[in-house]
């Protein structure tokens, strides 16, 4: 970006265009290859074939993963949250009937928090 005197919407214009060959731009196509392999690799899917080159989406033609590849990952990571989720039930920390999860921090009744809230005010 610096090189070329631009900002990050008309770089990533360029990585997007299948007409645009040049060295750098592909260097960031390779390295996001690599960073969705890596990724990939972090979770074990060893199987998912990604199938990186110019896709057409709802925003235009882009150098990204497959359409096959992009609904597998959302349903693997949406199975993968679902089974966090009923651990965490399992382990009590969305006990309904305290109204938030357990182990959260309570605040003590007539005393303030010995914590500065975010928006300096108490909660």
């Amino acid at each position: 970006m610096i090189n070329r005197q631009t900002g990050l919407t008309e770089f990533y214009n360029l990585f997007h265009d299948p007409e645009v060959t040049y060295s750098d731009i592909q260097a960031l196509r390779d390295l996001q290859v690599g960073m969705d392999k890596a990724v990939a690799a972090a979770y074990d899917w060893s199987d998912l074939v990604l199938g990186h080159r110019f896709h057409e989406t709802k925003q235009g033609n882009r150098f990204t993963i497959s359409e096959s590849a992009r609904r597998e990952v959302l349903a693997r990571l949406l199975k993968l949250n679902h089974m966090r989720y009923a651990e965490e039930i399992a382990q009590g920390l969305h006990d309904k009937k305290k109204g938030k999860a357990a182990g959260a921090p309570r605040k003590s009744k007539g005393k303030a928090s010995s914590e500065p809230s975010l928006f300096g005010e108490e909660d």
